[in-house]
């Protein structure tokens, strides 16, 4: 009965019949589909999809590495594919701009991993509640707009489409922070004002910061 079975499986595998994704292709699929889905939630039902995350149960090692590593990683690796495809050496050999997008994922995460910090910080002065989950769930899933539009960076001409995104997730951190922080609405928009402005200085300086590094690379 075995003998028949496996018989079969060779057959079917030389008749090049299809076989299920890998481990690692259906978790990537997995994990696409759920930022697909948040982000669609958050847009349709910003409340709701906010309450769904305060619900959840998570730890910051799992929405650094499982949320926010991946969607960090589309702007930086858009605007690689982009450099190498239409660039031509203007800005640096295939190498320096590979450097840069991994100096620029990084900062990319720090960033996050800062904004969570500062939105935990800050809250008892905006009468909410610190709570360092809560804080980093909120700046790990705003930004999600923000770094799918950075897709729009592999067609150069079209980098400016990403600061739509930074304003939906502005929009998305104000109506985020009363849910998970617990700030009353009525501080909500300061709160989230503090945050967006102290978090676009801190992209600004790390943005200084890489391009040295990176501009010391090229010398």
């Amino acid at each position: 009965m075995s003998l028949d079975k496996d018989e079969a499986d060779e057959a079917e595998a030389a008749a090049g019949a299809p076989r299920p994704p890998g481990p690692a292709k259906g978790e990537a699929r997995q994990k696409a589909e759920f930022i697909l889905s948040r982000a669609y939630g958050l847009l349709r039902e910003p409340k709701s999809e906010w309450r769904q995350i305060r619900d959840e149960e998570t730890n910051i090692p799992s929405l650094m590495l499982g949320y926010v590593a991946p969607l960090a990683a589309v702007p930086p690796l858009a605007g690689l594919v982009g450099g190498l495809a239409f660039d031509r050496g203007l800005t640096g050999t295939p190498a320096q701009l590979f450097v840069g997008a991994v100096i620029t994922f990084l900062v990319f995460m720090a960033l996050i991993f800062f904004l969570g910090y500062l939105i935990g910080a800050i809250a008892e002065n905006f009468e909410g509640e610190r709570n360092e989950l809560a804080a980093m769930k909120v700046a790990a899933f705003a930004p999600t707009p923000a770094f799918l539009l950075g897709m729009f960076s592999v067609w150069p001409p079209f980098w400016w489409v990403g600061l739509i995104g930074v304003a939906v997730s502005a929009f998305l951190l104000f109506r985020g922070l009363p849910i998970l922080m617990k700030a009353p609405e009525d501080r909500a928009l300061s709160y989230a004002a503090t945050v967006a402005v102290t978090g676009l200085i801190a992209l600004v300086v790390l943005g200084v910061l890489t391009s040295c590094v990176t501009g010391i690379g090229r010398l």
